[in-house]
């Protein structure tokens, strides 16, 4: 049924604070710790793949300029339409759009107002930046505010029937919201770490047992980290639109929430098993980068990294066999053979976004294979990687230091391991799996159409060990 457009409008005003955090405000009012100024939005969705934004500045302002490129998607800005600049006493400021996503006034302006354009939906695109049709959307103020607007409040202007769930009690610009008809919310806590489950639409799996999954997965990253998630995380599930075409899902972990969107129609043949696979990945983004407070582009830890940290948490999980271990491993191999290895992972990292393909995933997730390998058989299989992330989020001396710097000083723990980091991550020397892996056990064989990860006859007793720890049982 389609949305009835020029009906009534339902507002929704976010409630920013419970009533215990409300004493805690007060307490800050009074200690003048609280600016009372803050700037007040009101979002209308009020066309079909349109919305209106009217904002209230606490400051009076000339110049404002919006996000126009994020994740590789370009133009984002472009969106941006009818924009208006307000003095104090209602005169018309004087706007003008003086490039792409950039505007200033004459006057002083003490309010704004514009529209943006949600309509335009594609694969690429549709779990970086805000959309909406005629049933449902997402709203990512990242680019729907101008950039620096900070300490505001949000009303929600909504068709009739409309829903509007967030895991940001008090938004900023990583903020998500879900919009749109019958949505459902489930709560839990996972170790005090509380979590809300946000599903749109029926599903072929149950709500409860998503919720289930991503609990586990959370648990098993606490451990992992020894870092306790410090605010609510949400997880939002959607269709994905029709117009993405045969995607069959799509998913962005930004601040405390992880959106997944995905095919109702996708043939998986186990739903629940599918859900954990990805909550592996994107639920580890809570904590990194999300939670490290790092500078700079470590995009070869944070996602090749993670992928390999995701993919032994669903071993370890029973989601996943080791034989399925292993096929991913080689698979990768094999897509990682088709770039030419001539940048660092470093190096990789910076153009992430400007250069085709997926070789920063694929070398990083390949290094940290071979880094677990080695770490395991210098320690007889008592240390590995996993110890790794509790040894970076248990030093208090990287806070908005360089991420590369710092990561790379807890990785190369060892002579042996600094001359890792060194080749693999700081330089680019290539993997080359069938020479480096017969000493730990495994062999790799290339010579059909997909190589063949596989464990080698005639183990050693140091081997077995190593293959052991990693969960093989022969």
């Amino acid at each position: 049924m389609l949305v009835n457009w020029r009906g009534l409008y339902r507002k929704f005003l976010l409630k920013s604070l419970s009533e215990n955090c409300f004493v805690f405000l007060l307490i800050l009012l009074s200690s003048g710790v609280v600016n009372a100024q803050r700037n007040c939005l009101t979002i209308s969705v009020s066309n079909p793949g349109q919305i209106k934004v009217d904002a209230k500045l606490a400051t009076p302002g000339r110049s404002w300029s919006f996000r126009n490129a994020y994740a590789g998607v370009l133009g984002i800005a472009k969106r941006v339409d009818d924009f208006r600049a307000i003095t104090s006493s209602g005169q018309d400021a004087g706007a003008r759009k003086i490039a792409t996503g950039e505007f200033r006034s004459e006057l002083d302006a003490t309010r704004i107002t514009y529209k943006v354009r949600l309509s335009e939906i594609n694969a690429a695109s549709v779990s970086h930046v805000s959309w909406l049709t005629t049933d449902y959307g997402v709203l990512m103020l990242a680019d729907l505010l101008p950039q620096d607007f900070t300490n505001f409040s949000i009303d929600f202007e909504l068709p009739a029937g409309w829903q509007v769930e967030s895991s940001n009690t008090r938004p900023d610009e990583n903020a998500v919201f879900l919009v749109g008809r019958s949505l459902r919310k489930t709560s839990t806590s996972i170790e005090q770490m509380p979590l809300d489950l946000v599903v749109s639409d029926t599903w072929k799996f149950k709500d409860s047992a998503a919720l289930n999954a991503a609990g586990k997965v959370l648990k098993k990253y606490l451990t992992l980290t020894g870092f306790k998630l410090p605010g609510r995380s949400t997880i939002m599930i959607a269709p994905l639109p029709v117009a993405v075409g045969s995607t069959k899902w799509r998913a962005e972990t930004r601040g405390s929430t992880v959106l997944l969107l995905i095919d109702p129609a996708a043939n998986f043949t186990n739903w629940t098993g599918q859900l954990g696979v990805i909550f592996t990945h994107e639920l580890l983004h809570l904590w990194v980068p999300n939670s490290l407070h790092l500078d700079g582009d470590y995009d070869w830890f944070f996602e090749g990294f993670t992928l390999y940290t995701a993919l032994r948490t669903a071993l370890e999980l029973k989601i996943i066999n080791f034989k399925e271990y292993l096929d991913t491993l080689a698979r990768v191999y094999d897509s990682y053979l088709s770039y030419p290895d001539d940048l660092s992972l470093i190096d990789a990292s910076e153009r992430r976004w400007t250069t085709p393909g997926s070789f920063v995933y694929d070398k990083g997730m390949l290094a940290a294979f071979l880094y677990d390998l080695q770490i395991r058989t210098a320690s007889g299989g008592k240390i590995s990687l996993a110890d790794k992330y509790r040894e970076l989020f248990a030093r208090h001396d990287t806070d908005h230091v360089n991420a590369n710097e710092a990561i790379i000083a807890v990785l190369g723990s060892s002579p042996a391991a600094k001359d890792f980091t060194k080749s693999y991550i700081e330089n680019s020397m290539r993997l080359e799996f069938e020479r480096l892996l017969p000493a730990y056990g495994l062999t790799l064989d290339s010579s059909g159409s997909s190589s063949q990860l596989r464990v080698s006859r005639g183990l050693s007793s140091d081997q077995k060990r190593l293959l052991r720890s990693l969960g093989f049982r022969d």
